[in-house]
């Protein structure tokens, strides 16, 4: 009777592992943070939602379990984002101590215009990811100081170029910027350049507190048509601001 009932039991229990609803995401990702998922479907091994991310849709995500990452110690995915625009895909690993995302794709720059609106920037041109890689830890706390956080990055981030339009002390401005490329590091940190160019635009880093802090320097003010008053190298920060990534 008693090993009936521990069979029953275990019977039970991998029949609602193996149907665990996707739902169960929601309760995954902070409540106040910038990514949200809705309209889930499927189970937590292969199902599909619309994404958020920062209050703006994202398009839609669709993940399937990768039974062999399971030699490897992980629990890995295979992962699409779709969109009108853009096609984003993957492979999600979560590890013991972090989570690692790799992606392949492409996205109009009209597609970011989305959340750089906030900031009265819009531009053109094309994204490329060539293997973009991101290993994070699982989790930002909003109240810890402004340090760099503890992950990595590597791959290839490359924009095509083309007219950007921004707003700066209640004046329009607009400028022309050649192909731009990212150095990814850890941190994750990023450096973006013109390519064939030594000498950085922006400096971006990932934070401990789940933002993200960047900097451009005096080379990217002159390249937008704003020079930035006085004598520096073009390579020296002029102007930092944080802004809320996770």
């Amino acid at each position: 009777m008693i090993r009936t009932l521990l069979i029953l039991i275990l019977l039970v229990a991998v029949f609602a592992l193996v149907f665990a609803p996707a739902a169960l995401l929601r309760q995954a990702l902070p409540a106040d943070g910038n990514v949200a998922l809705t309209g889930l479907a499927g189970t937590l091994w292969n199902g599909r939602a619309d994404l958020t991310l920062g209050g703006r849709a994202a398009g839609s995500i669709a993940w399937h379990l990768t039974p062999v990452t399971f030699l490897r110690g992980r629990l890995g995915y295979a992962l699409e984002v779709t969109g009108p625009q853009h096609e984003f895909r993957g492979n999600l690993a979560l590890a013991p101590a972090h989570i690692e995302v790799v992606l392949d794709g492409t996205a109009p720059g009209s597609y970011f215009n989305a959340w750089l609106g906030a900031y009265d920037i819009a531009l053109a041109g094309e994204f490329a990811l060539e293997s973009l890689r991101l290993a994070l830890p699982y989790r930002f706390e909003p109240d810890a100081e402004p340090v760099a956080a503890d992950g990595t990055a590597a791959g290839r981030l490359t924009w095509s170029g083309g007219p950007v339009r921004y707003r700066l002390s209640a004046q329009d401005h607009a400028g022309v910027l050649p192909p731009l490329e990212a150095r990814l590091g850890a941190g994750p940190t990023a450096e973006v350049q013109a390519q064939g160019s030594p000498i950085p635009l922006l400096h971006l880093e990932l934070l401990a507190n789940g933002f993200v802090r960047i900097g451009m320097t005096r080379l990217m003010a002159k390249m937008l048509n704003t020079p930035w008053p006085g004598a520096g190298a073009d390579h020296e920060v002029v102007l930092e601001v944080e802004e809320r990534l996770l």
